[in-house]
């Protein structure tokens, strides 16, 4: 089962797709923390619980992203 706070992380991921920062060579590298945790913040989200898995999740969409297809 999926935890009230692991949706609220992943809502954020989500939202917050389109501010991605990105490595010289253009391959993604994460995302925008500090947008990412305003975001939170203005949705009133559990933004301890989101220092904790938010990094979880940016890894794995950064491994994600990086697989050929």
């Amino acid at each position: 089962m999926i935890s009230h706070q692991e949706h609220e992380a992943w809502d954020v991921l989500l939202a917050c797709q389109g501010q991605l920062r990105l490595a010289p060579s253009g391959h993604v590298i994460g995302i925008d923390m500090d947008a990412a945790f305003r975001l939170a913040a203005a949705r009133g989200y559990d933004l301890a619980a989101l220092s904790e898995l938010l990094p979880a999740a940016e890894a794995g969409l950064v491994e994600a992203l990086g697989q050929p297809d």
